[in-house]
């Protein structure tokens, strides 16, 4: 009832019996979220994405839609109202001074479907890549947690998420002008579950850092340990936490586009593992291992909903290239920490 009282202040004619999709809409004009995207199946049909990312793809279809005015999307929603008529409601939405639409409908449909994440990177930034990528994903987890609720995360994913709030943890991220700082800021459980993960990798230094950074949280600490995690002293913590991931990510299913792209894919897939074996590589896609490099093959894949043809598809494939100086450990990204090699890096794939 509380999450009601206060959505119907942000939504004027929600009502209380109404079903979830409708608080779903007040959620994100709250969230500062809300917007309207028409597809392309049919004319006049249109939807409004509530969390779109790689581990989550759940949106809002609107039935028998019609639209009065025009929704601006580089404009933000500043207020909206509910009105309910017998045929169905009316959702009027003000955008500022600038602009104010009504999309008219019968009904409002939730589809929802999660997906495997682990195999997936983003590189937009250079340097820290398999910290940066670690950090984009709990981040994800995180997002899920926190838009679709526990019921729709493993028991590794409830307790993983809360890693994003340690903020020389986040500090890594990979998303330029980034607003993790806004969305994820430093909470005690973020430092609680750095501090379990150092004890149980066995890295007490850092642990101790952890401990010292809770009762001093200057901005000036959270640098120094940021960089710390950079250190080749951290490899166990970042293989430990990796693995979690990973394993949180597993169970769930990988996109399928339908079969003709589904075919192409594995195409690409298979002949990227041509490559790299033509070369003297071994192993399976996506691991790949030779003498002191190893290779660890990232995707990046479109929605589901997008039902782009491939000429539009935009899948491509990373190359997380991590080459270790003779002699040092060769696990999977080690060559990317100070210390153990200085040939981490990403390489985009055009084969």
């Amino acid at each position: 009832m509380h999450k009601f009282d206060y959505l119907k202040t942000i939504l004027p004619g929600l009502k209380a019996d109404m079903p979830r999709p409708f608080y779903m809409i007040a959620e994100l004009i709250d969230y500062g979220s809300f917007e309207v995207c028409k597809t392309g199946k049919n004319n006049g049909q249109y939807i409004i994405p509530y969390i779109m990312n790689d581990a989550v793809e759940c949106y809002i279809e609107v039935c028998n839609a019609l639209l009065k005015g025009s929704y601006e999307s580089s404009l933000c929603v500043t207020s909206a109202n509910l009105i309910e008529k017998e045929n169905g409601y009316g959702l009027i939405i003000r955008q500022g001074n600038e602009n104010a639409f009504t999309l008219w409908f019968s009904d409002l449909i939730v589809h929802e479907n999660l997906y495997r994440y682990h195999e997936i990177g983003h590189f937009w930034v250079k340097g820290q890549e398999q910290w940066r990528q670690l950090v984009y994903m709990t981040g994800t987890i995180a997002d899920k947690y926190l838009y679709m609720g526990e019921k729709y995360c493993n028991e590794k994913e409830k307790f993983i998420q809360s890693l994003i709030y340690f903020s020389p943890f986040r500090r890594l991220t990979p998303v330029p002008d980034d607003l993790m700082e806004y969305h994820f800021p430093l909470k005690t459980e973020g430092i609680s579950i750095m501090e379990e993960l150092c004890e149980e990798a066995g890295d007490e230094e850092y642990a101790a850092l952890v401990r010292d950074f809770a009762k001093n949280p200057t901005e000036k600490e959270e640098i120094r340990l940021s960089r710390k995690l950079m250190s080749a002293r951290r490899q166990g913590l970042y293989q430990y936490i990796y693995d979690i991931v990973c394993e949180a990510s597993e169970p769930y299913p990988q996109r399928d586009y339908g079969k003709e792209l589904n075919d192409r894919i594995e195409k690409r897939r298979k002949k990227l593992e041509h490559d790299l074996k033509k070369h003297g590589f071994e192993g399976s896609y996506p691991h790949f291992k030779r003498k002191n490099v190893s290779i660890i093959v990232t995707e990046e894949q479109p929605f589901i909903m997008d039902e782009l043809e491939w000429d539009d598809f935009k899948f491509a494939q990373n190359l997380m290239v991590s080459k270790t100086f003779a002699g040092k450990n060769n696990i999977d990204n080690a060559g990317f920490f100070h210390g153990i090699g200085n040939k981490g890096r990403v390489i985009k794939y055009d084969g």
